[in-house]
């Protein structure tokens, strides 16, 4: 091998050094933009759940998620 291949190897291993570290920057990166929506999320989930025992104990049945209507329609008692 000369000189030339080895810059060549080198730059080669550099590059996908940079593309792993990149990949790991855009996964952080949607993590943290993401963070507020999942938390909201999980707290809705926690909500709707506490609403789903309380409903119980006043004798429904619970509630579904209605995805075909518009959003303000969005649940429905049984």
């Amino acid at each position: 091998m000369d000189v030339r291949e080895l810059e060549l190897e080198t730059l080669v291993d550099e590059i996908k050094e940079c593309e792993s570290r990149l990949n790991d920057l855009r996964k952080e990166y949607r993590e943290r933009k993401t963070a507020g929506l999942r938390d909201a999320i999980a707290t809705r989930n926690e909500a709707d759940k506490a609403i789903q025992e309380e409903l119980k104990s006043l004798g429904y049945r619970g509630y579904s998620y209605r995805y075909d209507l518009p959003a303000f329609n969005w649940r429905d008692l049984r």
